[in-house]
């Protein structure tokens, strides 16, 4: 039987506190602290949803500006290896070796 007027007087006293808070956070009159309360839930709801999709299209616009920086600059390096060609493309590494004229201008017939 104690337990039940236990449980009875924690779940009064509970209420109780809840409505103390409400009553100073929205106001005396019920049936506006409700309108209210449901109305700010959806604002702050709408502001919440309004920060996220400027986070990710912030995201996205800082991703891209820098996936354009690396376009830019892959861009830069390979025309600036273009540019650095060597002067006598004979000397170059990857291309063959020049033909031999000495070998057909020998003593023949």
């Amino acid at each position: 039987m104690s337990t039940e007027f236990d449980a009875q007087l924690i779940e009064a006293v509970s209420v109780r506190r809840d409505r103390l808070t409400d009553a100073l956070l929205f106001g005396a009159n019920p049936t506006e602290r409700r309108w209210k309360s449901t109305v700010r839930l959806f604002v702050y709801s709408v502001v919440i949803a309004a920060l996220i999709a400027a986070v990710c299209v912030g995201i996205s616009f800082v991703s891209n500006i820098l996936e354009q920086q690396a376009a830019e600059k892959a861009e830069r390096q390979s025309a600036a290896a273009v540019v650095e060609a060597p002067a006598d493309p004979l000397a170059h590494p990857l291309l063959p070796a020049p033909a031999a004229e000495a070998t057909t201008s020998g003593t023949g017939a």
